[in-house]
């Protein structure tokens, strides 16, 4: 009799093992995998990939980080393909991909408040304004026709009625024709933003922008699909408090852009800024489940 009860007894724990076992998990489970877009500009390479080393070594994440153009950012975040964008300039030079998908993209955190977009000369230069290249006789030198600076940079042109052209290269193209230039102390003008590494390591200015084609200076965004927070509570605490000053997120950029892996550069910076890193991750580890 007692050999048929204990018989029923592990019978009837293996059912309930097998039931808890295979039964869906809770919605609101926190998911462990985070996938983040990000542009093949400085500042973007640089922040998301200071993004990801923390998330993995200081909260126990799993990052998956994808290459993409800034219009395609937005459009993987809408459809749920990814979960996070770390460069989002707004409101004015990504608004138009903003408002196409504003319905299904959070704005999470500000990571930097003082971003700045324009055309871009050395400090030698003798254009002061804009509308000085009236009389500049050779073509402005841009990144990929998708950036929001492009679209400003083609506006600029209108607005102030210059006959200049515009040439799209690749980000690392452009800063070698600036790097050329500046060596033979010759003219040039280039699409350019801050924070970015060439203000630590070049004298450049900004060309006064009087009409503010430009827009004034404006923040990066981190933002994410739209309830990200239900699966992903403690990265969208990070976020939340990952922000950066000008110089922080300058020698951030140049340290990346000395490492030839972009983690290394990131970990580099991160040894000479431990106090404000451990400030965003704090109390942020995974919860451990007690055994009974």
């Amino acid at each position: 009799m007692k050999q048929k009860t204990f018989c029923n007894r592990i019978y009837i724990l293996t059912i309930l093992f097998l039931v808890f076992s295979c039964a869906p998990k809770p919605s609101g489970e926190e998911k462990m995998t985070l996938k983040m877009v990000y542009t093949d500009w400085s500042e973007s390479v640089a922040i998301t990939h200071l993004a990801a080393v923390l998330l993995e070594e200081k909260m126990e994440y799993s990052t998956v980080l994808k290459l993409t153009d800034v219009e395609s950012a937005y459009r993987e975040l809408a459809i749920g393909e990814a979960d996070i964008f770390a460069d989002a300039w707004l409101p004015e030079t990504h608004k138009q991909y903003l408002a196409k998908h504003a319905e299904k993209i959070a704005q999470i955190g500000i990571t930097y408040p003082e971003a700045r977009t324009g055309l871009v000369v050395p400090s030698y230069s003798n254009l002061h304004k804009v509308a000085d290249l009236k009389n500049y006789s050779n073509p402005v030198i841009g990144i990929d026709e998708g950036a929001g600076v492009m679209q400003k940079a083609h506006l600029a042109i209108e607005k102030y009625n210059l006959p200049v052209s515009l040439v799209s290269l690749s980000e690392d193209e452009m800063i070698k024709q600036l790097e050329d230039s500046i060596k033979r102390r010759k003219e040039i003008v280039i699409t350019g933003w801050e924070p970015h590494w060439i203000f630590a390591r070049y004298e450049v200015k900004f060309l006064e922008d009087p009409d503010h084609v430009f827009g004034e200076k404006e923040n990066i965004y981190t933002v994410g699909r739209t309830g990200i927070e239900t699966g992903h509570p403690r990265a969208v605490r990070f976020f939340e408090r990952m922000q950066l000053t000008e110089k922080q997120l300058n020698s951030l950029v140049y340290q990346v852009r000395l490492s030839e892996d972009p983690k290394q550069g990131v970990k580099n910076w991160m040894n000479e800024n431990e106090y404000i890193v451990n400030q965003w991750v704090k109390n942020l580890k995974p919860e451990r489940k007690k055994i009974m």
